[in-house]
Protein backbone atom coordinates (compact mmCIF):
# COMPACT_ATOMS: atom_id res chain seq x y z
CA UNK A 1 0.00 0.00 0.00
CA UNK A 2 1.07 3.73 -0.45
CA UNK A 3 2.03 5.37 3.01
CA UNK A 4 3.38 8.06 4.21
CA UNK A 5 6.45 7.73 7.10
CA UNK A 6 9.51 8.33 8.66
CA UNK A 7 12.55 6.00 9.94
CA UNK A 8 13.98 8.55 12.25
CA UNK A 9 13.26 11.88 14.42
CA UNK A 10 14.01 15.02 12.73
CA UNK A 11 12.14 17.80 10.51
CA UNK A 12 9.42 17.69 7.82
CA UNK A 13 11.89 16.63 5.29
CA UNK A 14 12.34 13.39 7.11
CA UNK A 15 8.41 11.88 6.12
CA UNK A 16 9.14 9.45 2.72
CA UNK A 17 6.22 8.27 1.06
CA UNK A 18 6.22 4.70 -0.46
CA UNK A 19 4.68 1.30 -0.62
CA UNK A 20 4.30 -0.39 2.98
CA UNK A 21 3.08 -3.39 3.53
CA UNK A 22 -0.95 -3.90 4.61
CA UNK A 23 -1.06 -3.71 8.70
CA UNK A 24 -2.31 -6.81 10.50
CA UNK A 25 -5.63 -7.07 11.97
CA UNK A 26 -6.17 -8.19 15.60
CA UNK A 27 -9.35 -9.65 16.27
CA UNK A 28 -10.83 -6.40 17.99
CA UNK A 29 -9.79 -4.45 14.84
CA UNK A 30 -11.57 -3.37 11.60
CA UNK A 31 -9.43 -2.83 8.56
CA UNK A 32 -10.00 0.68 6.67
CA UNK A 33 -9.33 1.97 3.30
CA UNK A 34 -8.20 5.27 4.09
CA UNK A 35 -10.08 7.81 2.31
CA UNK A 36 -8.20 10.93 4.51
CA UNK A 37 -6.32 11.76 7.21
CA UNK A 38 -6.10 15.11 8.98
CA UNK A 39 -2.61 16.45 10.05
CA UNK A 40 -2.57 17.10 13.77
CA UNK A 41 -0.04 18.96 15.71
CA UNK A 42 0.79 15.89 17.65
CA UNK A 43 2.00 14.18 14.52
CA UNK A 44 4.52 16.19 13.64
CA UNK A 45 5.37 16.65 17.46
CA UNK A 46 5.99 13.04 17.46
CA UNK A 47 7.87 12.94 14.24
CA UNK A 48 10.57 15.45 15.71
CA UNK A 49 11.02 13.35 18.42
CA UNK A 50 9.24 15.05 21.31
CA UNK A 51 7.17 12.84 23.73
CA UNK A 52 9.10 10.15 23.32
CA UNK A 53 9.06 9.35 27.20
CA UNK A 54 4.87 8.39 26.61
CA UNK A 55 5.59 6.38 23.79
CA UNK A 56 6.94 2.95 22.84
CA UNK A 57 7.95 2.64 18.64
CA UNK A 58 8.69 0.12 16.07
CA UNK A 59 10.63 1.63 12.99
CA UNK A 60 9.61 2.73 10.44
CA UNK A 61 6.68 4.88 11.85
CA UNK A 62 3.65 5.98 9.81
CA UNK A 63 1.97 8.75 11.20
CA UNK A 64 -1.78 9.61 11.65
CA UNK A 65 -4.39 9.55 14.34
CA UNK A 66 -7.64 10.84 12.68
CA UNK A 67 -8.78 9.22 9.58
CA UNK A 68 -12.28 8.68 7.13
CA UNK A 69 -12.63 5.90 5.39
CA UNK A 70 -14.16 2.56 4.86
CA UNK A 71 -14.55 -0.81 6.50
CA UNK A 72 -13.04 -3.49 4.48
CA UNK A 73 -12.29 -5.99 6.72
CA UNK A 74 -13.16 -7.36 10.44
CA UNK A 75 -11.57 -9.21 13.19
CA UNK A 76 -13.13 -11.92 14.69
CA UNK A 77 -14.23 -10.39 17.29
CA UNK A 78 -15.83 -7.59 15.87
CA UNK A 79 -19.73 -7.03 16.10
CA UNK A 80 -21.91 -4.49 15.20
CA UNK A 81 -19.89 -3.49 12.07
CA UNK A 82 -20.24 -4.71 8.47
CA UNK A 83 -17.62 -4.42 5.51
CA UNK A 84 -18.49 -1.56 3.51
CA UNK A 85 -20.21 0.78 6.05
CA UNK A 86 -18.15 4.09 5.71
CA UNK A 87 -16.75 5.87 9.30
CA UNK A 88 -14.32 8.03 10.88
CA UNK A 89 -12.23 7.71 13.77
CA UNK A 90 -9.36 7.86 15.81
CA UNK A 91 -6.19 5.71 15.99
CA UNK A 92 -4.91 6.42 18.63
CA UNK A 93 -1.73 4.14 20.35
CA UNK A 94 0.47 4.32 22.85
CA UNK A 95 2.59 2.23 20.74
CA UNK A 96 3.72 4.31 17.19
CA UNK A 97 4.35 2.21 13.91
CA UNK A 98 0.88 1.83 11.23
CA UNK A 99 -0.90 5.34 11.32
CA UNK A 100 -3.49 6.85 9.35
CA UNK A 101 -1.29 8.82 6.35
CA UNK A 102 -1.63 5.13 4.09
CA UNK A 103 -4.05 3.89 1.67
CA UNK A 104 -5.37 1.31 5.13
CA UNK A 105 -5.13 1.63 8.59
CA UNK A 106 -6.13 -1.08 10.95
CA UNK A 107 -8.25 0.58 14.07
CA UNK A 108 -10.04 -0.60 17.20
CA UNK A 109 -13.15 -0.93 16.55
CA UNK A 110 -14.51 0.95 19.74
CA UNK A 111 -12.33 3.83 18.45
CA UNK A 112 -14.63 4.22 15.12
CA UNK A 113 -18.21 6.21 14.49
CA UNK A 114 -20.34 6.08 11.63
CA UNK A 115 -19.64 8.93 8.63
CA UNK A 116 -22.98 11.05 9.02
CA UNK A 117 -24.06 10.67 4.85
CA UNK A 118 -24.46 14.76 4.96
CA UNK A 119 -20.43 14.85 5.40
CA UNK A 120 -17.93 14.16 3.13
CA UNK A 121 -14.70 11.91 3.90
CA UNK A 122 -12.78 14.67 3.89
CA UNK A 123 -14.93 16.90 6.26
CA UNK A 124 -15.12 13.45 8.35
CA UNK A 125 -11.59 13.10 8.83
CA UNK A 126 -11.40 16.78 10.71
CA UNK A 127 -13.40 16.16 13.35
CA UNK A 128 -12.16 13.23 15.51
CA UNK A 129 -9.36 13.90 17.44
CA UNK A 130 -9.98 17.98 17.61
CA UNK A 131 -13.84 17.31 18.89
CA UNK A 132 -12.74 14.04 21.11
CA UNK A 133 -10.16 16.27 22.38
CA UNK A 134 -12.57 19.39 23.50
CA UNK A 135 -15.68 17.91 24.72
CA UNK A 136 -12.84 15.60 26.98
CA UNK A 137 -11.57 18.55 28.14
CA UNK A 138 -14.34 20.88 28.63
CA UNK A 139 -17.70 19.06 29.41
CA UNK A 140 -16.14 16.21 31.09
CA UNK A 141 -12.62 17.19 33.08
CA UNK A 142 -14.14 20.82 33.73
CA UNK A 143 -17.35 20.24 33.61
CA UNK A 144 -18.69 23.75 31.93
CA UNK A 145 -21.44 24.59 32.63
CA UNK A 146 -24.37 27.90 31.27
CA UNK A 147 -23.14 30.88 32.51
CA UNK A 148 -19.21 30.08 33.24
CA UNK A 149 -16.62 31.74 31.56
CA UNK A 150 -13.28 30.00 29.51
CA UNK A 151 -10.48 30.83 27.61
CA UNK A 152 -9.80 28.80 24.64
CA UNK A 153 -5.85 29.53 23.29
CA UNK A 154 -4.87 29.65 19.76
CA UNK A 155 -9.10 29.76 18.97
CA UNK A 156 -8.61 29.63 15.03
CA UNK A 157 -6.68 26.77 15.03
CA UNK A 158 -7.80 22.97 14.54
CA UNK A 159 -8.52 22.20 17.95
CA UNK A 160 -9.81 26.03 18.98
CA UNK A 161 -11.88 25.85 15.75
CA UNK A 162 -13.88 22.65 17.31
CA UNK A 163 -13.52 23.80 20.95
CA UNK A 164 -15.40 27.00 20.57
CA UNK A 165 -18.31 25.63 19.19
CA UNK A 166 -18.51 23.10 21.84
CA UNK A 167 -17.91 25.93 24.71
CA UNK A 168 -20.92 28.00 23.16
CA UNK A 169 -22.73 24.72 22.81
CA UNK A 170 -22.32 24.04 26.51
CA UNK A 171 -23.63 27.57 27.14
CA UNK A 172 -20.18 29.22 28.44
CA UNK A 173 -19.27 32.90 27.88
CA UNK A 174 -15.66 31.95 25.57
CA UNK A 175 -12.52 34.11 25.45
CA UNK A 176 -9.74 33.44 22.55
CA UNK A 177 -6.47 34.69 21.31
CA UNK A 178 -6.09 35.12 17.79
CA UNK A 179 -4.58 37.42 15.30
CA UNK A 180 -6.38 40.37 14.24
CA UNK A 181 -7.50 38.67 10.81
CA UNK A 182 -9.00 35.88 12.12
CA UNK A 183 -11.68 37.89 14.57
CA UNK A 184 -14.07 37.32 11.91
CA UNK A 185 -13.57 33.77 11.90
CA UNK A 186 -13.32 32.99 15.61
CA UNK A 187 -16.53 35.08 16.46
CA UNK A 188 -18.21 33.70 13.29
CA UNK A 189 -18.11 30.28 15.60
CA UNK A 190 -18.95 31.32 18.78
CA UNK A 191 -16.55 33.55 20.48
CA UNK A 192 -17.48 36.54 22.61
CA UNK A 193 -14.32 38.04 23.13
CA UNK A 194 -11.18 37.73 20.65
CA UNK A 195 -7.86 39.00 22.03
CA UNK A 196 -5.00 39.94 19.62
CA UNK A 197 -2.26 38.39 20.83
CA UNK A 198 0.06 40.37 19.07
CA UNK A 199 -0.99 43.50 19.47
CA UNK A 200 -1.97 43.42 23.94
CA UNK A 201 -1.01 40.73 26.24
CA UNK A 202 -4.27 38.69 26.12
CA UNK A 203 -3.63 38.01 30.11
CA UNK A 204 -3.82 41.71 31.15
CA UNK A 205 -7.13 41.85 28.49
CA UNK A 206 -8.91 38.66 30.60
CA UNK A 207 -7.76 40.41 34.21
CA UNK A 208 -9.79 43.50 34.01
CA UNK A 209 -12.76 42.00 31.85
CA UNK A 210 -12.61 39.17 34.62
CA UNK A 211 -11.26 40.77 37.71
CA UNK A 212 -12.43 37.37 39.71
CA UNK A 213 -10.97 34.84 37.17
CA UNK A 214 -11.93 32.86 34.94
CA UNK A 215 -13.79 29.06 35.64
CA UNK A 216 -11.53 27.52 32.98
CA UNK A 217 -8.93 27.82 30.61
CA UNK A 218 -8.47 25.06 27.75
CA UNK A 219 -4.37 25.83 27.40
CA UNK A 220 -2.95 24.45 24.12
CA UNK A 221 0.22 27.03 23.87
CA UNK A 222 3.58 24.96 24.84
CA UNK A 223 5.40 28.29 25.92
CA UNK A 224 6.74 28.78 29.78
CA UNK A 225 5.04 32.19 30.11
CA UNK A 226 1.52 31.08 28.48
CA UNK A 227 1.44 27.77 31.24
CA UNK A 228 2.23 29.69 34.17
CA UNK A 229 -0.23 32.54 33.20
CA UNK A 230 -3.28 30.01 32.55
CA UNK A 231 -2.80 28.96 36.68
CA UNK A 232 -2.97 32.91 37.33
CA UNK A 233 -6.36 33.44 35.22
CA UNK A 234 -8.69 31.07 36.89
CA UNK A 235 -10.31 31.41 39.78
CA UNK A 236 -10.32 29.58 43.10
CA UNK A 237 -11.76 26.22 42.17
CA UNK A 238 -10.91 26.81 38.75
CA UNK A 239 -9.64 24.17 35.82
CA UNK A 240 -7.03 24.20 33.58
CA UNK A 241 -6.59 21.62 31.17
CA UNK A 242 -3.39 21.44 29.56
CA UNK A 243 -3.28 20.18 25.91
CA UNK A 244 0.27 19.85 25.49
CA UNK A 245 2.67 19.81 28.76
CA UNK A 246 1.83 18.69 32.33
CA UNK A 247 1.27 20.94 34.69
CA UNK A 248 4.02 23.57 35.98
CA UNK A 249 5.00 23.21 39.62
CA UNK A 250 3.19 26.24 41.41
CA UNK A 251 1.93 26.50 44.87
CA UNK A 252 -0.91 28.30 43.64
CA UNK A 253 -2.82 25.20 42.35
CA UNK A 254 -3.23 23.89 45.60
CA UNK A 255 -3.78 27.20 47.35
CA UNK A 256 -6.24 27.67 44.89
CA UNK A 257 -7.49 24.77 44.94
CA UNK A 258 -7.30 24.52 41.15
CA UNK A 259 -8.03 21.29 38.96
CA UNK A 260 -5.86 20.67 36.28
CA UNK A 261 -4.09 17.91 34.18
CA UNK A 262 -2.48 16.82 30.65
CA UNK A 263 -4.95 15.33 29.00
CA UNK A 264 -4.85 12.78 26.73
CA UNK A 265 -7.04 12.49 23.77
CA UNK A 266 -8.97 8.85 24.82
CA UNK A 267 -10.74 7.20 21.80
CA UNK A 268 -14.66 6.83 22.06
CA UNK A 269 -16.34 5.71 19.33
CA UNK A 270 -19.55 6.23 21.16
CA UNK A 271 -18.64 9.91 22.05
CA UNK A 272 -17.58 10.43 18.48
CA UNK A 273 -20.87 8.98 17.49
CA UNK A 274 -23.16 11.74 19.44
CA UNK A 275 -20.28 14.23 18.16
CA UNK A 276 -20.98 13.37 14.41
CA UNK A 277 -24.39 13.83 14.97
CA UNK A 278 -24.24 17.18 16.39
CA UNK A 279 -22.17 18.08 13.54
CA UNK A 280 -24.75 16.39 10.89
CA UNK A 281 -27.39 18.51 12.65
CA UNK A 282 -25.87 21.58 12.71
CA UNK A 283 -25.37 21.83 16.68
CA UNK A 284 -22.20 22.54 16.20
CA UNK A 285 -20.30 24.00 13.91
CA UNK A 286 -17.71 22.46 11.75
CA UNK A 287 -13.63 23.70 11.07
CA UNK A 288 -12.57 25.42 8.13
CA UNK A 289 -9.94 22.59 6.13
CA UNK A 290 -7.43 23.18 3.94
CA UNK A 291 -6.77 19.95 1.55
CA UNK A 292 -3.62 18.33 0.35
CA UNK A 293 -2.27 15.45 -1.73
CA UNK A 294 -0.77 12.98 0.65
CA UNK A 295 1.96 13.82 -1.29
CA UNK A 296 2.35 16.47 0.33
CA UNK A 297 2.20 15.28 3.56
CA UNK A 298 5.79 17.62 3.79
CA UNK A 299 4.54 20.32 3.29
CA UNK A 300 1.23 19.83 5.46
CA UNK A 301 3.82 19.13 8.52
CA UNK A 302 5.38 22.88 7.76
CA UNK A 303 2.17 24.31 7.81
CA UNK A 304 1.48 23.19 11.16
CA UNK A 305 4.73 23.86 12.58
CA UNK A 306 4.04 27.63 11.42
CA UNK A 307 1.39 28.11 13.79
CA UNK A 308 -0.49 30.12 10.69
CA UNK A 309 -3.11 27.50 9.52
CA UNK A 310 -6.46 28.47 10.40
CA UNK A 311 -8.64 25.22 11.03
CA UNK A 312 -7.50 21.70 10.12
CA UNK A 313 -4.88 20.44 7.03
CA UNK A 314 -6.39 17.07 5.51
CA UNK A 315 -4.76 14.55 3.20
CA UNK A 316 -6.48 12.92 0.44
CA UNK A 317 -5.25 9.52 1.03
CA UNK A 318 -7.69 8.13 -2.01
CA UNK A 319 -10.97 8.21 -3.81
CA UNK A 320 -13.26 5.29 -2.46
Amino acid sequence: MKAVYYEEFGPAEVLKIGERPEPPLKADQVLVQVAAAAVNPIDRRLRAGELQDFFQREWPIIPGWDFSGRIVGLGENVTGWKIGEDIAGLAFDWFLHGGTYAEYAAVNAGAIARKPVSLSFLEAAALPLVSLTAWQALAEFADLKPGQTVLIQAGAGGLGSVAIPIAKHLGATVYTTTRQKNFDYVKGRGADHAIDYTACHYADVIREKEPGGLDTVLESLTHDEAIRNAIHLVKPGGTVAYMNNPPPDMPEIADKNIKTDFLHNRPDGEMLGRLMALYEKGALMRPEFEVMPLEKAVEGHRRSESWQTRGKIVLHVQDI
